[in-house]
């Protein structure tokens, strides 16, 4: 039985209550200073594209999010390689975005921060204007990708999806149960008492028809890009701090709206490697590739190339290639996307719940403390605010370089 669709609450102006982002609380218990830069509540800055450039993989999982927010839509149901693809032109090239239903999306998309309007639409600058120097072949060659990735979840999710999308992409905004004074100055509310609310976005909500059990007919999907898929991203869903947030905002969501996903226990997470399904790099020995980390074809185009080359000998005689071959079909669509469950029970959703009430507290108190939290992560030494970070810290002009190098993120 297909169920209803849902149209979603309506959020309330983000002047009117406190916001507190489910992405500002990851970036406050990381890194105080970072929080502090870069949260909607704080000083709300970005990098300047045309100084720095952009984040080519968040970029590009921005796409994917995109394209398969579209695929999924229960009202429009687009094709992914379309879309995809016309998203790409318009980050490329730029182009002219009409006044309509995705005017708004395609433009926080935009890094162009003065597109002109025009009387039905704006037009925009694309990335190859903006960047300081980009490479053309390596960002044509994202397009390359993302088609082939969307080529490939199409035949995926025909064959795997047991679920219905009841309700797309969609932001929510939940009261956490307590109040404090707006300290915005830009906001028409400032001095005033507003309700704090929990904010953030999900994929998308989920119905199971064949599962039995009510309180596990309802889901969430959450969608990543990876260049790796292994154990330890598997073992992260344990206690990742996102499933368990789309979780309990989303029950107390149904709770407060009457929504019918008030039991809500589990993210789905559909994990797609940056490749796409190709034949098998020829070495300069003349074999096939068997390097399980970078090459990505599937059993069949393996076993096509080797009969197609004459080196069937090659292949009965070398175990390595024997091995590399049981390998692919051992694995078959989980060399391209793999899909893992995250559940939560209803004690973990509840010491959740009280846990973000307690980091909200303290996000909101005007006297809260910033510092850094330096580390060797990733995080760290790739922040995009590495370098007025340690320019903070060894006296040099870093309020200078915030004023040079950053500006407002209209996004949030």
């Amino acid at each position: 039985m297909t169920q209803t669709l849902y149209t979603l609450p309506e959020l309330p102006h983000k002047h009117d209550i406190i916001p507190i982002h489910a992405s500002d609380i990851s970036s406050f218990l990381t890194c105080r200073r970072r929080w502090d830069w870069t949260s909607p509540s704080r000083n709300n800055l970005t990098r300047k594209v045309q100084l720095y450039g952009v984040n080519p993989n968040l970029w590009f999982g921005t796409g994917i999010h995109y394209a398969l927010e579209r695929f999924y839509s229960p009202i429009l149901r687009r094709d992914p390689v379309e879309v995809f693809s016309t998203w790409f032109a318009m980050q490329w090239e730029g182009g002219f975005i009409p006044v309509g239903e995705d005017e708004h999306l395609q433009l926080e998309q935009s890094y162009d921060l003065e597109p002109v309007a025009l009387d039905n639409g704006w037009q925009v600058r694309g990335l190859r204007d903006l960047l300081p120097s980009p490479d053309e072949e390596e960002w044509l060659g994202y397009r390359t990708l993302g088609i082939g990735m969307m080529e490939f979840y199409k035949d995926y999710s025909e064959r795997e999806d047991d679920f219905e999308v009841i309700a797309a992409e969609s932001n929510f905004s939940i009261p956490l149960g307590f109040r404090s004074v707006d300290i915005r100055e830009e906001s028409p509310n400032f001095g005033q008492s507003l309700e704090v609310h929990l904010r953030g976005k999900r994929d998308a909500i989920l119905y199971y028809p064949d599962r039995k059990d009510p309180n596990k007919q309802y889901g969430i999907h959450d969608y990543k890009t990876k260049s790796i898929i292994d154990d330890n991203w598997k073992e992260s869903l344990a206690n990742d701090p996102q499933a368990t947030t789309y979780i309990v905002a989303s029950i107390k969501e149904a709770e407060q709206y009457g929504l019918p996903w008030t039991n809500i226990q589990d993210v789905l997470f559909t994990a797609l490697r940056k490749v796409h399904p190709k034949p098998p790099t020829i070495t300069t020995r003349g074999f096939p590739s068997l390097n399980r980390n970078d090459e990505s074809c599937t059993a069949p185009m393996f076993m096509d190339t080797v009969v197609n080359m004459g080196l069937e000998d090659w292949y009965h005689n070398d175990l390595k290639a024997q091995g590399y071959y049981e390998y692919l079909l051992e694995n078959g669509d989980k060399t391209f996307i793999e899909r893992e469950p995250a559940t939560r029970n209803p004690h973990q959703i509840k010491v959740a719940f009280d846990e973000l009430v307690m980091v909200a507290k303290e996000m909101v108190d005007p006297m809260v403390n910033t510092y850094k939290h330096p580390s060797g992560s990733f995080t760290c030494t790739k922040c995009s605010f590495r370098a007025p970070c340690l320019a903070k810290d060894d006296g040099s002009d870093w309020k200078e370089m915030l004023v040079q190098g950053y500006e407002l993120n209209r996004d949030r």
